[in-house]
């Protein structure tokens, strides 16, 4: 085999069959600390199961219920906090029927909700002294309309089976945490048209059991107000002293709210450091329960933050208010859990290797340990380490204004290759991501080394309006949909182009939900920025979008659009695609679920029918059973494998199959 070869004609064992196992929609989606035992569960998703989530031991590695069980919810259409565990005792939202279960390890599951078909369940707060009472938030869609679907917090009584609200009069609730002592709860709470991260409030209130009945006291506003702070991800670190972040600075930094439990209205919020610094702690709550904090003791919790698109892990000090730097290998760092009792569990995530459960202690001198809870990784000889691509951090200056752009570039490495031909520069493939409001993360992802592997350069782009950097960043791109995300990608390969690392003239681009968006704004508005695209899911119609948005996001568009359909109907239509089929010369592969009702699928067959009918070169590859989103395995394999021969086909490359070893 010649060491000199064409970038993208490289062979790879890195197949899509594999990958499509370890890919992210794969692995641990969330950490649970039982706050009794200090045990560690953890839900899994798998895809070879047609997409459904375990729940898992993870001293055993076993599971706590068979196959016909699914621990997921669809609160806020994202779901998250499917699950948690108290005393042993397993209490869950099974999807298939929406009802809460418990379960003992090796005993069937039981209902403790009543049978219904309007109300979903997550994130969930057993009471610490009465286990049998359960707060949660609770999405009603006895009336499915958006604007009257009513969320609140409920309490379950898991013995006679009833559902009692506790709190409602807000638009969103989420995160009620008990106190250790059970004597209070702290809960956040938003309102339209807010997103969690853009404007939340904390509240605290006094709880009281009578009999079986649990009931509140008068609440009593912590932090946050509407449209000026958000803050958010409360819980406890004593009785008497709540921990979460606040953005007041600009970017989400750690606080605390200390108080009397006589007098909780004569409490003081206060920021835990002496000066802000300028990272963002914690990710956005698109979904439930993923906390990026956890209490160690009564006097420190650990917090995660994003620097340079990078997770840091510190602890924090609630009385000195100084914070210590853990050192770690990880690049992303989610779902803490803290028990107060000097244990927290998270998930590590490496750049060059597996996940890893982790444990953060304190020893006798105060100095963090770090303990790997997973079992010893064994390499898979179908995905060689030797073959992985770390991801190489930027902050780019961008033209016109001078603005930023972070992403991290993976160039093309193969043990068997030492590159290209003499001059040449590699094909490269931007990974746009969904959002917008989100980020690309460094972590492995098998799913970019299939790429790096066979010789292409990847960039993964947080373009402006992603989160991890500041307030300030993430709002530039209000008003700014479908152009100052499209204009990234395409300054952002030309500067790389210049600079050597990639070939401008070889760019090729694919994102999913808000990523497949900008991919086809490129398409009808920057035509020749890139020779080809593929959609995940792509949105097309803003107004469509717009009509079928779930509560959560419903007034998504109008901000990011600059004002609503009826103030600026000459903005959307412009900056949806499905308007502008006719501009389409870029050859577009459309992926698309069959059940996706935020894009529905024949919106994108009648767009593919129209490029076709100009001549233009385009194909959609329908998936049944698969909605806005993929979880199954065959899905992940055949979007990798149909990419790569529809990238490498328009390319001219040799390797129009992907580079599989036979």
């Amino acid at each position: 085999m010649s060491r000199i070869t064409p970038y993208g004609n490289w062979t790879s064992p890195i197949s899509a069959q594999v990958v499509a196992a370890q890919s992210h929609f794969a692995g641990i989606e969330e950490v649970i600390l039982d706050p009794a035992t200090s045990k560690v569960y953890f839900t899994q998703k798998r895809p070879e199961e047609n997409g459904r989530s375990a729940a898992v031991d993870a001293f055993t590695g076993q599971d706590i219920f068979d196959q016909a069980w699914d621990a997921r919810t669809h609160v806020h259409e994202y779901g998250g906090g499917a699950a948690t565990v108290f005393d042993g005792v397993l209490y869950f939202s099974h999807l298939r029927d929406g009802r809460v279960y418990k379960a003992n390890k090796g005993n069937i599951p039981v209902a403790i909700t009543p049978v219904n078909t309007v109300q979903r369940f997550a994130d969930f707060a057993v009471h610490p002294k009465q286990p049998d009472l359960i707060v949660c938030t609770v999405e009603d869609h006895t009336d499915p309309h958006p604007l009257r679907v009513s969320t609140y917090l409920v309490v379950i009584n898991s013995e006679n089976m009833t559902v009692s609200k506790l709190v409602e009069g807000a638009d969103f609730y989420a995160c009620a945490r008990f106190s250790p002592d059970g004597e209070f709860i702290v809960w956040q709470q938003w309102h339209h048209p807010e997103l969690p991260w853009q404007s939340a409030e904390i509240m605290l209130a006094s709880v009281t059991i009578e009999g079986k009945e649990l009931n509140i006291g008068n609440p009593v506003q912590v932090a946050g107000k509407t449209e000026v702070v958000a803050a958010q991800d409360p819980n406890w670190a004593s009785n008497n002293t709540i921990f979460f972040t606040c953005d007041i600075s600009g970017y989400h930094n750690p606080w605390k709210f200390v108080f009397d439990p006589a007098d909780p209205a004569a409490g003081k919020a206060s920021p835990i450091l002496r000066e802000p610094i300028k990272e963002e702690f914690g990710p956005p709550q698109w979904f439930l329960s993923r906390h990026s904090s956890g209490a160690l003791s009564e006097t420190k919790v650990a917090f995660v933050s994003f620097f340079e698109g990078r997770s840091v892990l510190y602890i924090c000090d609630l009385v000195l208010g100084t914070i210590r730097k853990v050192a770690t290998s990880f690049a992303h760092i989610q779902f803490l859990r803290g028990d107060g009792r000097g244990k927290v569990v998270m998930l590590g995530q490496p750049a060059d290797a597996g996940e890893i459960l982790m444990e953060l202690t304190l020893d006798g001198d105060g100095n963090p340990q770090m303990k790997s809870l997973s079992p010893p990784a064994v390499e898979n000889p179908s995905l060689p380490s030797s073959f992985i691509s770390t991801g190489q951090y930027f902050a780019l200056t961008l033209p016109p204004d001078n603005r930023t752009c972070h992403i991290n570039y993976y160039p093309p490495k193969n043990p068997n290759y030492d590159g290209g031909v003499p001059g040449e520069k590699p094909p490269v493939v931007v990974l746009i991501h969904g959002g917008p409001f989100y980020m690309e993360t460094a972590n492995l992802e098998w799913t970019k080394q299939f790429w790096t592997s066979r010789g292409w350069a990847q960039i993964d782009l947080n373009y402006g309006g992603s989160t991890g950097f500041g307030r300030a960043f993430r709002e530039s791109i209000h008003g700014k949909w479908g152009v100052l995300d499209i204009e990234d990608a395409h300054q952002t390969v030309l500067q790389l182009d210049a600079l050597g690392y990639v070939d401008a003239r070889r760019a090729v681009v694919h994102g999913s939900s808000a990523g497949g968006y900008a991919v086809l704004q490129i398409a009808t508005t920057l035509p020749t920025a890139f020779q080809a695209g593929a959609p995940h899911y792509g949105l097309s119609d803003m107004r469509k979008l717009d009509e079928v948005l779930h509560k959560f996001e419903y007034y998504l568009c109008d901000r990011l659009m600059g004002g609503t359909w009826e103030e600026c109907e000459p903005v959307w239509r412009a900056r949806s695609p499905i308007y502008h089929v006719d501009k389409i010369t870029m050859p577009l592969l459309i992926l698309q679920g069959e059940e996706d009702t935020v894009i529905p699928a024949e919106q994108m067959i009648e767009m593919v029918r129209k490029i076709k009918e100009r001549k233009g070169k385009a194909d959609i590859v329908l998936f049944p059973g698969e909605g806005h989103g993929w979880r199954k395995a065959s899905t992940m394999r055949t979007v990798l494998e149909r990419e790569m021969s529809f990238f490498n086909k328009v390319l001219g490359l040799e390797n129009t199959h992907g580079g599989e070893v036979a």
